[in-house]
């Protein structure tokens, strides 16, 4: 059977209140005391009942975050900061991944707009040239939502937090001109979304400056991932030979691009420069370290969860983050 919060009290030997104040960290409680009734909780396996709970103070104390894919570390990094700063405001945290699917998204945020979560952080997976794809306006009625890194001109008044793509690539094209390259590529993860419309647009505006152009077939799909970088970066070599330099647009194609040019016996950064976008864990240490333009990830997710929780507080909150992206230069680039 299920144990009850006043069964605890009663075998703790503390009131009801006591016991709901250790569960959720709301005062300080005695080290003896605390302990106690943590024994008696993990005991019997409890977890509150957060549905009675929001029918008294209409409150569940969990928040939703909902990411359209989470393929490579500067993702699973302000992810990883979301998580801890739920915990350290002893809210509970829903996770989800939809895989890009919009009807998943929508599916997914009436789920946890039912009294089930008190506020959701949001990557939509909508593209950024059309219309938002389901009512979302209607949605967001009754449930706070706040957005991060991805955004849409349809949420233009919804809060949000995201990384400086403009600047990152203005930052990326100006780095291969000063190291000379004229004929460069931008290797995209997913061709309409704000962060890729914007990184582009900022790396043809640095060419524009030089009266140089990003043609068309200079901006090419590596799918997000490994291979489909990998396949790219392949058929971009042996269909555009006098390419020097590719801006890749997250980890994981970076990665793949390093292995298509070792495979092809193409010398990082003799024969290509490269910059990617993230920073994951051993770019700093493999052969060739890699230059990379990234943002805070962590100040990003801290940020994102504590607009949330302003934004549940205050239904009127409304604020816009642009988190600066910087450039770690390194020898992927001749540096």
């Amino acid at each position: 059977m299920r144990i009850t919060m006043k069964e605890i009290a009663k075998e703790a030997g503390v009131s009801v209140t006591t016991v709901s104040h250790v569960i959720n960290g709301s005062k300080k409680i005695t080290e003896e005391t605390y302990n106690r009734v943590m024994d008696i909780v993990n005991k019997y396996n409890y977890v509150p009942n957060y549905s009675a709970k929001n029918l008294r103070n209409n409150t569940t104390k969990t928040a939703g975050l909902i990411v359209p894919s989470f393929p490579d570390s500067f993702v699973t990094q302000y992810i990883n900061a979301i998580s801890l700063r739920a915990k350290e405001m002893n809210y509970n945290l829903l996770f989800v991944n939809t895989n890009e699917d919009v009807d998943y998204e929508e599916s997914t945020l009436k789920l946890f707009s039912s009294q089930m979560v008190d506020g959701i952080i949001l990557s939509p997976a909508a593209s950024y040239s059309k219309p938002f794809p389901y009512d979302i306006h209607s949605i967001m009625k009754n449930l706070p939502v706040v957005l991060i890194s991805r955004y849409h001109d349809a949420l233009s008044d919804t809060p949000m937090v995201c990384q400086d793509d403009y600047q990152a690539g203005f930052d990326g094209a100006k780095h291969f001109l000063s190291h000379g390259h004229k004929k460069m590529v931008v290797v995209y993860a997913m061709d309409d979304i704000g962060p890729t419309f914007n990184r582009i647009k900022g790396f043809k505006a640095a060419l524009e400056q030089e009266g140089l152009t990003l043609d068309p077939e200079q901006i090419i799909d590596g799918e997000a991932t490994v291979q489909g970088a990998e396949k790219a970066v392949k058929k971009l070599i042996n269909n555009q030979p006098d390419i020097t330099a590719m801006f890749l647009l997250n980890d994981s194609m970076t990665i793949g691009a390093i292995s298509a040019l070792k495979d092809m016996n193409v010398s990082i950064p003799n024969d290509m420069a490269i910059i990617g976008f993230g920073d994951f864990p051993s770019a700093s240490i493999i052969s060739r370290p890699i230059t990379t333009i990234s943002a805070s990830a962590e100040t990003m997710g801290r940020t994102a969860f504590d607009m949330l929780l302003n934004k549940i507080n205050n239904p009127d909150y409304i604020n816009k983050v642009i988190v600066p992206t910087y450039l770690i230069k390194r020898k992927s680039c001749g540096c």
